[in-house]
């Protein structure tokens, strides 16, 4: 999960323009008569911020909602920027969900329901497979559970959640705990996002086996711990330093590595790592406890 920058390297309402003396389309010269009003689709779209509460559906002939699908699965000449967004994210952390791949793109709004937007600049988010995991769904029974939008809700710059980890040992159980003040506005739309995207992927495996890492070989989690620390803060500050180089590396606080790492700072799971490097024959960079191979 992750704030982003909507490209600014094309212009909708010109490719709409051009798309309409397109005398190679099946839509052509139909599609002319729909410009003004996707036209304005778009502009209510940014206003609403893509809030999916806010945003309202435009009704399109059936033949060019039918073309503007076809147009985001075959994109022509007017619309390069389609695949441009695809291949500039295949190597980022996604921003729906905080995994280190991408390389797809997810309609915010889907574009079975709302082909107005099939080709629109701004519905359209570099993803991972969690792209077909969260399926159609958008918002919730509740008043502001929504999915959150990585171009707009500026929310996703802050961590959002962290790794729970208890029943300290080889098997522990992980889950993912919100890390948001319980009181901010967008409390109900991060939550419904993190449960409806984040928890649909794989990212709690992810947890689990960044543990077993961490109990094998320490300096898996962070260089420094090759070596025991000196103190419990010792550790607190290698934990939080490679917490935020991790931050940094990944462009987002809410990757997946830095989800676990921020887990590993809470007081109890502190104390007990302290005291699993503290062991009686622990060697460096050697399994904390008995057991981790």
């Amino acid at each position: 999960m992750n704030r982003l920058d909507p490209p600014d390297y094309f212009d909708d309402a010109a490719a709409l323009d051009a798309l309409a003396l397109n005398t190679r389309l099946k839509c052509y010269p139909s599609l002319a008569a729909q410009v003004p009003a996707i036209k304005a689709g778009y502009v209510q779209y940014v206003a609403a911020m893509g809030n999916s509460h806010g945003v309202v559906n435009i009704a399109l002939p059936v033949p060019i909602q039918a073309q503007l699908k076809a147009l985001y699965a075959s994109p022509s000449k007017e619309l390069p920027h389609i695949n441009r967004i695809r291949e500039e994210s295949e190597a980022n952390c996604c921003p729906m969900c905080g995994s280190f791949h991408s390389g797809t793109l997810d309609h915010l709004l889907p574009k079975a329901d709302y082909p107005v937007f099939a080709i629109f600049g701004h519905n359209l988010v570099p993803a991972c497979k969690c792209n077909s995991t969260r399926t159609n769904l958008l918002t919730g029974a509740n008043p502001h559970e929504r999915i959150l939008h990585p171009y707009f809700d500026d929310i996703l710059r802050e961590r959002l959640f962290v790794a729970q980890i208890e029943d300290f040992g080889l098997v522990p159980r992980i889950t993912l705990r919100p890390a948001l003040d319980p009181f901010d506005p967008l409390v109900a739309a991060v939550s419904f996002h993190m449960a409806n995207v984040v928890d649909r992927t794989s990212i709690l495996r992810y947890l689990r086996t960044s543990w077993t890492n961490l109990l094998r070989r320490p300096s898996l989690a962070a260089a420094e711990l090759r070596a025991a620390p000196a103190t419990r803060q010792a550790l607190r500050d290698i934990l939080t330093a490679e917490l935020d180089r991790q931050d940094d590396t990944h462009g987002s606080r809410n990757n997946w590595r830095s989800v676990f790492l921020a887990g590993l700072l809470d007081d109890p799971l502190l104390d007990w790592l302290f005291a699993a490097f503290l062991r009686p024959g622990w060697a460096a960079d050697g399994p904390l406890i008995e057991g981790a191979v």
